[in-house]
Formats: C-alpha cells, structure tokens, sequence
C-alpha cells in the first residue's frame, strides 16, 4: 500500500474498470500493468473533518494488508475503494465488508 498515489491511475481505473457494489465500500478493479495498487477514497462530503477521514482510512488499510494473504487475485489487480457508508464502522465490520467485496472479485 503506496502512500504516492498515481491520478491518471485513479482516472483510469474509475473509467475503465468493473465497478462492484459492496457495503461499505464501492470497489473498482482494473488488471495490473506493474505492481498492484490499492487506493482508498473517503469522500470529503461524506466526512468533513480529516481526523475521521484518517481513521476510516487507517482501518481499511489495516483490514487489507491483513485480508491480503488470503486473497491472491489481490496480486494481480489495481484496486480503488471508495467508502460509502454514512457511518465510522469499526475494524471488524470494516473487514468483513472488505472480505465480502474482494470475495466477488473475478
């Protein structure tokens, strides 16, 4: 997980790959071309202040690094997860929402 993160690569996967509804999160995949990336969006309007921003991104971070083993499709991928929820869940509803999201990756 790369703290730099590559717009046009944003851009590209947004257009161009398959967008997967799951609670709490939108995902969008995109086959690799180089390393796999996962990029985390929590959306300003759903979040005014940073502090919970950062939070939610911590959490997601943390449930995809350990989710990460389990899921070797993970390797081959750019992945971009956009929150959706109105809500701060904590970790473990977080993770399981990751583990069903990537669980319908293809």
């Amino acid at each position: 997980l790369s703290p730099q993160i590559n717009m046009t690569l944003v851009e590209q996967i947004h257009n161009e790959g398959v967008k997967i509804n799951s609670y709490p999160f939108k995902l969008y995949t995109l086959d690799t071309k180089g390393e796999p990336q996962v990029v985390i969006s929590i959306p300003k309007r759903l979040f005014k202040r940073a502090v919970k921003r950062n939070l939610l991104r911590r959490r997601t971070r943390e449930a995809v690094r350990a989710l990460r083993p389990s899921f070797e499709i993970l390797d081959k991928k750019d992945i971009l997860l956009v929150y959706i929820s109105n809500n701060i869940l904590d970790y473990d509803s977080i993770k399981t929402g990751l583990q069903n999201s990537f669980a319908k990756i293809q």
